[in-house]
């Protein structure tokens, strides 16, 4: 039962049921409770019915026997009492629930308000006759009863003939102004009449306001609203008086009826027995065009869409041989051309014998309400479609009952089987143990504050798969101040695996720039590590010559040791410099000073500079302040840079080859290095495409040099930027923040900027 009950609560604002087949109450959801006032155990005990209007009970137990009887799913229109003793109208859709053999085991329906609604069409109307115009221009009695037989207006021919006024014949019972002997052939004949929902017609006599009885031909006949609910009947007075004493009785109220018929604002129309069309109201007539004759002659289907002739003709004949009420839907033409909708209720009269005497029907027009039916089915369909795309569902959280519903496509991301109950334990067994927390934070901080929520946590899956999901809520109140979240969480997971193995590639990319930067330094390393190695080499043989001689150089042989010991250490400064730039290891937040990192990037690169004759000139700060950060990656910057500077004047010839490294502080709270120079320099359409992945105006680069210099200095809380120069060349130059007095806050910011395990050359993406 409560899975059922799950997928009845999918419908946010409604109040929603169970029932089992004889009526009995299943199920009632909390909204029910809250809008009635009344608990589910009063419900069950029969309380419900309290909440019903009782002009409207009646209607609501005819229609719930009839779908019953059916089998089928229906919906009607009933007042109910809402908490504060207000009635507001709630439309009621009722839907059977079949075993596999089609036998129906349970009933679901559910409620929705549409109060506001009817009031506005109630609005829009206001511009019709109402009723009480309607019978006060037909010149003989006319009364209005509710549904349950209460007087609601009285015409003004009623009251001359009693010789009361409305509120006097309000107080009393028809039967009190009826002749004894015919009161019970009235009550009878109305009492079928709203059990059935038919129309009838009896002669009865009546006391005039001087005590004289009169016969009259009493027909009273249901009037429905637009969706074909009675929600009054008309009983009519047809003074018949004379000629019964005539012995001219007729044997049928046809005329009768058919003023009736003609006095009601709706399509309303009568048939022969044989099916033929016999009368058609004004308002019909109106509403198609055409006179009363050649109604008529040509008949229903006259007006009817040339596609719907077909399928009505077989309807009608359905019901002709079945001898019951029916209803179907076609499309009309009105006298404009265009075609509407409508809803399509006929009814048999039949006589005291019980036999069919002539068909009566109503037509409705409901193109209003498919087409906004079908702009809802369409908006539902596009709603689901858009989740179910997107990875998107939506759901809502009652803080007050912990009552949780969630959208088909929460069901899927959850792994949940759909119309499950939902409870925050059941969420909590797919939370991630380490987001366990967080899930916990955000369920306090709901009750307590009522804040609205955008965060990222993290699903785990039976099978141990891991899901990511971003969600976003805010808090709102219901109808009674009930607190609650509305809310969607969409499935993130493919997105973040795309990012994560987006940023291993970064990594592997920057591992390899690093590593073809390492050929470019070949020769200066060779140089650099050949120098130390040739004096150890030199040093040893001296320090072989001076031991072997007669008598040995010990004092020699011990300073020749020395420089070789020296010149070993140099050799090793060397080789450790160039493993701790190429080599893959985890971010280090320390206190660099940018002028030392500079000149040991210097070392490394005499060589090189020197084969490529370039006058390489510094200007370091000599009172600049730390920075702090990761000093291979930062020396990886600088060494890119530089190498880029040197590229660019080697192919100068016609003036000097130039490059500058100066350091200053920038603004007082940032160091800014730059690399100036007098190479080629580049075209400004150019300048914006500089720092992408893969963009290159070298023959033989990658591209990936200045991304991944970019990505290390915005991991660093700073920018890089280049400009061409006044006369010939360019200058990059970046600028991070200087270090913090206290190096443990900023410790930590890097710490965030550069989360431990990921390489120091990934990238978070292109600027």
């Amino acid at each position: 039962m409560e899975n059922e009950l799950i997928r009845i609560f999918d419908a946010l604002t409604g109040f929603a049921w169970t029932t089992l087949p004889e009526g009995c109450v299943g199920l009632i959801n909390k909204r029910w409770c809250e809008y009635t006032g009344l608990s589910i155990e009063e419900a069950k005990r029969q309380a419900w019915r309290s909440a019903v209007h009782p002009d409207d009970f009646p209607t609501l137990l005819q229609g719930w026997r009839t779908m019953v009887a059916s089998g089928k799913p229906g919906e009607l229109e009933v007042r109910m009492r809402h908490c504060d003793g207000d009635y507001r109208r709630l439309l009621f859709r009722m839907s059977p629930l079949m075993d596999p053999s089609g036998r129906v085991v349970k009933w679901r329906g559910i409620n929705s308000d549409i109060e506001e609604r009817r009031r506005a069409e109630g609005t829009a109307r206001l511009g019709e006759p109402n009723l009480s115009v309607i019978i006060d221009s037909i010149p003989f009695p006319v009364a209005v009863t509710t549904p349950s037989g209460e007087v609601r207006d009285l015409n003004q021919p009623t009251l001359d003939y009693f010789g009361k006024s409305l509120d006097e014949l309000k107080g009393l019972k028809v039967c009190n102004l009826t002749h004894p002997e015919d009161r019970p052939g009235i009550l009878a004949a109305q009492s079928k009449a709203r059990e059935t929902g038919f129309a009838y017609s009896v002669q009865s006599r009546h006391r005039r306001y001087d005590g004289t009885y009169r016969w009259f031909n009493l027909a009273g006949m249901p009037v429905r609203d637009a969706r074909g609910y009675i929600f009054c009947w008309l009983h009519l007075l047809i003074d018949i008086d004379d000629r019964t004493r005539r012995g001219d009785v007729p044997s049928t109220a046809e005329r009768d009826l058919s003023s009736i018929i003609n006095t009601i604002p709706a399509l309303a129309w009568s048939a022969r027995t044989d099916g033929s069309g016999e009368f058609f109201n004004q308002h019909y007539l109106d509403y198609v065009g055409l006179s009363a004759k050649q109604a008529n002659e040509w008949g229903l289907t006259v007006a009817l869409h040339p596609d719907d002739v077909h399928d009505l003709t077989a309807w009608w004949q359905l019901v002709m041989a079945s001898q019951t009420p029916g209803e179907t839907e076609a499309r009309l033409r009105r006298f404009d051309g265009e075609y509407r909708w409508f809803l399509f209720r006929v009814n048999p009269l039949r006589n005291a014998s019980g036999n069919i005497i002539k068909w009566y029907g109503i037509s409705i027009d409901i193109d209003d309400r498919k087409r906004a039916e079908e702009n809802l089915r369409l908006s539902e369909a596009f709603l689901a479609e858009g989740q179910r795309t997107s990875l998107t569902g939506s759901f809502s959280w009652s803080l007050d009952t912990d009552v949780i519903v969630f959208s088909e496509e929460l069901y899927r991301i959850f792994e949940f089987e759909p119309g499950t109950a939902v409870t925050l334990e059941r969420i909590a067994d797919r939370i991630h143990p380490d987001d366990i927390l967080l899930l916990s934070d955000k369920k306090a901080d709901a009750r307590s504050t009522g804040a609205d929520h955008d965060y990222e946590i993290r699903l785990l899956m039976p099978g141990g798969a891991v899901k990511y999901v971003h969600v976003v809520s805010h808090s709102t109140r219901g109808r009674c101040g009930q607190r609650e979240y509305i809310g969607a969480l969409q499935d993130v997971t493919q997105r973040r695996v795309s990012e994560e193995t987006l940023g291993a590639l970064r990594s592997e990319l920057a591992r390899m720039a690093k590593v073809n930067s390492l050929g470019a330094l070949t020769a200066s390393i060779a140089h650099e590590v050949n120098q130390p190695l040739s004096g150890v080499i030199t040093n040893a043989s001296t320090c072989l010559r001076m031991l072997a001689a007669d008598p040995p150089n010990v004092q020699g042989a011990l300073e020749t040791a020395r420089r070789t010991i020296r010149d070993g250490h140099r050799a090793s400064d060397v080789i450790t410099r160039v493993r701790s730039l190429f080599s893959k290891k985890d971010s280090i937040a320390e206190r660099v000073n940018l002028n030392e990192a500079a000149k040991e990037v210097i070392a490394l690169t005499q060589s090189t500079l020197k084969n490529s004759r370039v006058m390489l000139r510094t200007e370091f700060s000599d009172d600049l302040p730390p920075v702090t950060g990761d000093r291979v990656q930062l020396q990886q910057v600088i060494l890119n840079l530089l190498l880029n500077a040197t590229e660019a004047v080697s192919g100068v010839d016609d003036r000097p080859r130039q490059v500058m490294i100066r350091t200053e502080e920038d603004g007082g709270d940032f160091v800014r290095l730059t690399v100036r120079d007098s190479g080629v320099g580049f075209r400004p359409e150019v300048a914006n495409k500089m720092f992408e992945t893969f963009f290159t105006t070298k023959s033989s680069g990658m591209g990936i040099g200045l991304s991944i210099s970019q990505s290390i200095v915005e991991r660093h809380h700073g920018r890089l930027q280049a400009a061409t120069n006044e006369g010939p060349g360019a200058t990059f130059w970046f600028s991070i923040p200087r270090a913090c007095s206290n190096g443990a806050e900023s410790n930590r910011a890097v710490a965030t900027a550069m989360p431990h395990g990921i390489d120091a050359t990934s990238t978070t993406g292109n600027p």
